[in-house]
């Protein structure tokens, strides 16, 4: 029976190959299905269109409006054979041309899962019977985006110093995948055929919530970042939950700097594959340690108005062509596009540095990344004295020979993201700012150069009207209302602060939201209760 693998062998046998293949998938052509009809179909919407299924706005980021954009499994129950490839299993319907998951460049799922199945709205669909991507075989699909606990799931389940599961895949020392040491490319690798680009996921337990979506192509449309770096950086929680650890795999040749993992934009194109496994992760800084806020409101806070961020001076004498929103220099960096947009909209900026591929630059010290981040903020005239401390997070890469999966790989730093946070003083209070927006975000290559920076922080014109701020228990019992079945379920986390929107968004105001994290009571019941975000509006006029 056969298993997606490399297509390796003689130059015949590579020609005949190539020769039977189908077509490439249509560019920019995307599909997403749910496994279960909670707030997980809500999810697999608003990636697509950013709306809800009722259609209410949820996401201002989301599959670009020129793409091909479809929501499959609507309406449909035990869809596992959609997953399944007919030369592993049967029925097998995974090129299907209507609800089959390997009939686009990409395909997104949200649903509840585990290391080795997830939910196919009433029964499972696994690795097992999967083979994504072959060819021959019939499969198109490009890059698999999965929004599950702990499908990607690698390294040891115990970490040092975090309650969290599966949380630090630096830490795979090689051995067959267990409970007690997962490893990725024994469960995964298997699954990729070579035309297939990557597949992404998460180690740890996730949130897969329209703040995740939003995030994801925030970093692709707006922020310059990569697709990896998108998915990995978009699906982690940074500072409100940061032992997300998401995870993406793709083949390659033991360069890793020719694979997919570095694909700076989509591509239909099938992966030149090879015989080796990479896989790339986020590790949070340990020296720029979240700090969660959860002082009470006072009873009456201002809703603040604010107005688009002046043009900081460094771009000022700086020739610019519109583009719809945007206002975008003629300079351009190699390759990458324009070195400085702004969104007229919000004020927001975006720029761009050269992109560094060189694997004998060691990594600069923690401390010394946090360094170059502030430098790169003053030269980009971004500084702000009331600011969050810093926080920063690598992209990780580790290597192995396909034919030896089980065995600990070769571990490489890709690039490093540092974050401020907008905090607004008021009356002696620092309040934070969370959301999508108030964000300085500072992406560097390994020697501490720019990789890309962005800047979405709308200043105060006035403060505006005061208004009631609600207590903590009404914004807490609301939160239960809408999270229904509290059994299994403990508050995590949670917060309170003004919440500022993405840069590509239309906001005159700043108002308090609180946000609430809750958690399963227990590991074991993490399937029936995944992770849930609930934020709750503060204010009202």
């Amino acid at each position: 029976m056969k298993r997606c693998g490399p297509h390796i062998g003689t130059l015949t046998v590579a020609v005949l190959v190539s020769a039977c293949c189908p077509q490439n998938p249509p560019l920019n052509s995307v599909i997403t299905a749910h496994g279960n009809t909670d707030w997980h179909i809500d999810t697999a919407e608003e990636f697509l269109f950013g709306t809800d299924m009722n259609g209410t706005t949820s996401a201002a980021n989301h599959a670009p409006a020129s793409w091909s954009r479809r929501h499959m499994h609507v309406g449909l129950t035990n869809t596992d054979h959609f997953y399944n490839d007919q030369d592993l299993t049967t029925p097998g319907d995974d090129t299907d041309p209507s609800n089959g998951i390997d009939q686009a460049m990409l395909f997104f799922y949200a649903g509840h899962g585990s290391p080795t199945s997830w939910d196919a709205l009433g029964n499972t669909a696994s690795q097992g019977n999967m083979c994504l991507g072959d060819c021959p075989g019939d499969g198109l699909l490009r890059y698999y985006w999965q929004c599950s606990c702990k499908v990607f799931a690698h390294g040891p389940h115990d970490c040092t110093g975090s309650t969290h599961a599966y949380s630090c895949p630096q830490d795979f020392v090689g051995s067959a995948d267990s409970w007690s040491m997962r490893n990725v490319f024994e469960r995964w690798g298997p699954v990729l055929d070579p035309d297939l680009r990557m597949a992404c996921g998460a180690s740890t337990a996730a949130f897969c919530h329209e703040a995740q979506t939003d995030r994801i192509w925030n970093n692709y449309n707006n922020n310059g970042f990569d697709v990896a770096d998108s998915f990995i950086d978009g699906l982690s929680g940074v500072s409100w939950a940061s032992w997300v650890v998401p995870l993406c795999i793709t083949t390659g040749g033991l360069s890793v700097f020719s694979t997919p993992l570095f694909d700076n934009a989509f591509t239909n194109q099938a992966n030149p594959s090879g015989e080796y496994y990479h896989i790339q992760f986020l590790s949070q800084f340990a020296s720029t340690v979240p700090r969660v806020f959860q002082e009470f409101p006072p009873k009456l806070l201002p809703i603040f108005e604010v107005i688009p961020l002046p043009t900081p001076d460094p771009f000022r004498g700086m020739e610019f062509v519109r583009r719809g929103d945007l206002l975008v220099s003629e300079e351009e960096v190699q390759g990458r596009g324009p070195r400085v947009r702004i969104n007229s909209v919000s004020g927001a900026v975006y720029a761009r540095g050269i992109l560094q591929q060189d694997s004998s630059q060691s990594p600069l010290s923690e401390e010394e990344y946090v360094e170059r981040a502030l430098r790169h903020i003053e030269e980009l005239g971004w500084h702000e004295s009331v600011a969050s401390d810093p926080l920063g997070a690598s992209f990780q890469i580790e290597t192995v020979p396909r034919g030896e999966a089980v065995r600990e790989g070769r571990k490489f730093q890709k690039n490093v993201v540092v974050r401020i946070r907008r905090v607004i003083e008021y009356e002696g209070q620092r309040i934070p700012v969370f959301g999508t927006g108030g964000l300085m975000t500072v992406q560097m290559n390994n020697d501490g150069s720019l990789l890309n920076a962005s800047k979405v922080w709308r200043p105060i014109s006035r403060i505006g009207i005061m208004a009631q701020v609600k207590t903590y228990e009404q914004a807490y019992k609301e939160a239960l209302e809408i999270v229904g079945d509290t059994i299994g379920y403990v508050l995590h986390d949670w917060t309170w602060g003004y919440k500022e929107e993405a840069g590509n968004v239309d906001q005159g105001e700043l108002r308090v939201f609180y946000r609430f994290q809750f958690l399963p009571e227990t590991e074991e019941i993490m399937r029936r209760f995944p992770p849930r975000i609930v934020e709750i509006p503060g204010q009202s006029e």
